[in-house]
C-alpha cells in the first residue's frame, strides 16, 4: 500500500479572492475614496461576495431563492433598502446582485460552473449591439438623461445575466423540472394573492415587512400600487407592478402548469393551473386574455388533437373563474366590447384647454411615434432608456418627462433602439417558439413532449401581451420571460426523449 500524499494546505481560493476584493476597497478607500457617494456601494458588494461565494456551490437552492423573489415580492418601489446610497435598491436588485457575484466568482473556481453556448447567442449579440448601438449615436441625448440611462442599462445587464446563469447551471431535465415546480408554485401563490385581492381589497404582497429586514416600505402611493377599479371592480395587482403585468405574468405560467399536470398526471397541479387562470382575470386586464389567446393558438398548432379535447373542460374553468373571482368575466367582456367600439376607443383623443392633447388612446399613438421616430436614428432610435414619463419623487412633476406613454413595448422599442432592436427581439422570440415548436414534433407521444409546447406558449404570450403595455417597465413579467427563455435553450440542448415503442 502506498502512503497517502498529504497536499500543503493553502489559501482556498474563495477566501484569495474575497481578500483582494477587501483589499482593493481598502486601497480605494485610503486613496480618497471614502468620500466618493459609491464607497458604500462598493463595501455592499463586497459583503454581498461573500455570501455569495459559500453559497454559489449550491445553485438549486440559489435559483430557488431568484425566482422566488422575483415573483412573489413586489420589486415596484414599494420596498427600497433602507439606507442612505446614490441608487435605490429594491429587493429585487439585491438579490441579483449578490447571486450575479457569486456566479462570476464561482466561474472562477468552481469547475462545476462554466458558461457554455445556449443556442440563442446570435439573437442576444444583436439585442446587446442594438442597445449599446442606440447610446452610441446619441451621445448628447444619453448624456443628458444619464441617471435613466444607467438605471435601464443595469435593469437590461441582470436580465442578460439571469439568461446565461439558468443556461450554465441548469444541466439537466431533472433540474428544469425542478426550477418549472418553483416558478408554477410561486406564480400559484400570487394568483391566490391576487384572487384574495380582488374579492377583499387587500394586497396582502403590501404587508411583507416582517420578511424583508432592512427595507422600508414606501406604501402603495409611492409605488403606484394602488388598487386600480374598473367597472366597479378592483383590479388586483398582488406583487407585480401594475395589474396588466399581472395577467401577462399569470399567464406566461398557466402553460408550464399545464405541462406539469400532463406530465405527472397530479390533479394538483389542474388546481394551480386554475388558480392561475384566476390570477390572470383577477387583474381585469384585456391583454392577460389575449395572452390566453395566444396560448391557446400555439397549443392547438402543435398539439391540435389533445388541445381539441380539453374543450368540455371550458364550462367548469368558467364557473370556477366566476367562483374565484366574481366580476372577472364580464369585466373582461365588457372591456372587448365598450360603447361605440373597441377600435373607436382605441383610437381616440382627448384635447384639453388650448388644444392641447390630456391624453391619446394606443392606437392613436402610432402616427406620431413613427413620425418621431422617422427624425431620429431609424436605425438605433434615439437611445435605450432615454424615454422618460410619469411622475418624479413624492408624486411631483418630472422635469426631466419628455414622452407619451405608449402601452406598447414593440413601439417603444422601435423608438429607442430602431429597426436594429426591433430585428433582435423578433428574431429572440421567434427563433425561440420556431425552436421549440420542431422539439415537440419530435417528441410527440411522450409526456416530456409537451414541455417545449408549454414553453412556446409562454414565451409567445408575452411577446403578444408587449403589444398591449410597457412590458420592458415592469421587472416580474420581462424577468420570467427571460427564464424561461433560458429553460427553453436547456430543453433545446438536451437530446430529445424518444417514444417507447409499446410491447
Amino acid at each position: 500500500m502506498q502512503p497517502a500524499v498529504v497536499k500543503p494546505r493553502g489559501v482556498p481560493t474563495s477566501v484569495a479572492v474575497i481578500g483582494a476584493a477587501a483589499a482593493l476597497l481598502t486601497a480605494y478607500i485610503l486613496h480618497g475614496g471614502a468620500t466618493s457617494k459609491y464607497a458604500p456601494v462598493a463595501a455592499i458588494g463586497v459583503i454581498l461576495g461573500a455570501v455569495a461565494v459559500r453559497l454559489a456551490k449550491k445553485w438549486t437552492w440559489v435559483l430557488t431563492f431568484v425566482l422566488v423573489s422575483i415573483v412573489l415580492i413586489p420589486n415596484d418601489g414599494r420596498y427600497l433598502l433602507a439606507a442612505h446610497l446614490p441608487i435605490q435598491i429594491q429587493p429585487y436588485r439585491l438579490v441579483v446582485g449578490a447571486v450575479l457575484i457569486g456566479w462570476v466568482v464561482a466561474l472562477l473556481v468552481d469547475p462545476r460552473v462554466r458558461t457554455r453556448a445556449s443556442g440563442f447567442d446570435a439573437p442576444m449579440i444583436t439585442l446587446v449591439v442594438a442597445t449599446l448601438g442606440s447610446e452610441i449615436v446619441n451621445p448628447a441625448r444619453v448624456a443628458s438623461l444619464s441617471s435613466y440611462v444607467v438605471k435601464a442599462m443595469w435593469l437590461f445587464a441582470t436580465l442578460i445575466f439571469l439568461f446565461y446563469l439558468v443556461v450554465s447551471v441548469v444541466r439537466t431535465r431533472a433540474m428544469v423540472e425542478r426550477v418549472m415546480t418553483v416558478l408554477v408554485v410561486a406564480g400559484g401563490i400570487e394568483g391566490l394573492g391576487a384572487i384574495y385581492q380582488r374579492r377583499s381589497g387587500d394586497n396582502v404582497f403590501n404587508s411583507l415587512h416582517f420578511l424583508l429586514p432592512g427595507f422600508n416600505f414606501l406604501g402603495i402611493t409611492a409605488s403606484g400600487a394602488a388598487n386600480q377599479v374598473r367597472g366597479g371592480l378592483i383590479r388586483a395587482t398582488a406583487s407585480a407592478g401594475h395589474p396588466i403585468e399581472l395577467s401577462a405574468t399569470m399567464a406566461m405560467l398557466l402553460p408550464l402548469a399545464i405541462y406539469l399536470a400532463v406530465s405527472r398526471r397530479q390533479k394538483a397541479w389542474w388546481l394551480v393551473a386554475v388558480v392561475l387562470l384566476g390570477g390572470d382575470f383577477a387583474g381585469g386586464s384585456r391583454t392577460g386574455v389575449i395572452s390566453l389567446l395566444v396560448i391557446v393558438v400555439i397549443f392547438l398548432c402543435l398539439r391540435p388533437r389533445q388541445t381539441l379535447r380539453c374543450w368540455p373542460a371550458l364550462l367548469p374553468a368558467v364557473v370556477a373563474i366566476h367562483i374565484v373571482a366574481p366580476g372577472a368575466i364580464g369585466g373582461v367582456r365588457a372591456n372587448f366590447f365598450p360603447a361605440g367600439g373597441i377600435v373607436a376607443q382605441q383610437s381616440s383623443v382627448l384635447v384639453g384647454k388650448g388644444g392641447k392633447v390630456q391624453d391619446n388612446s394606443r392606437l392613436s399613438r402610432w402616427g406620431p411615434s413613427l413620425h418621431i421616430w422617422s427624425q431620429h436614428n431609424p436605425l438605433f432610435g434615439e437611445g435605450y432608456g432615454t424615454r422618460v414619463t410619469g411622475a418624479g419623487a413624492n408624486g411631483l412633476p418630472n422635469p426631466d418627462d419628455n414622452s407619451t406613454v405608449l402601452d406598447d413595448e414593440w413601439l417603444g422599442t422601435l423608438l429607442e433602439t430602431g429597426l436594429v432592436g426591433i430585428i433582435a427581439w423578433v428574431w429572440l422570440f421567434g427563433s425561440a417558439i420556431r425552436r421549440l415548436a420542431r422539439r415537440a414534433k419530435l417528441e410527440r407521444g411522450t409526456p416530456e413532449g409537451w414541455l417545449p409546447v408549454a414553453l412556446a406558449g409562454s414565451i409567445g404570450s408575452f411577446a403578444a401581451s408587449m403589444f398591449f403595455y410597457d412590458a420592458f417597465s415592469f421587472i416580474q413579467a420581462t424577468s420570467v420571460v427571460f427564464v424561461l427563455l433560458g429553460i427553453a435553450a436547456v430543453v433545446l440542448l438536451l437530446p430529445p426523449v424518444k417514444r417507447v415503442a409499446q410491447a
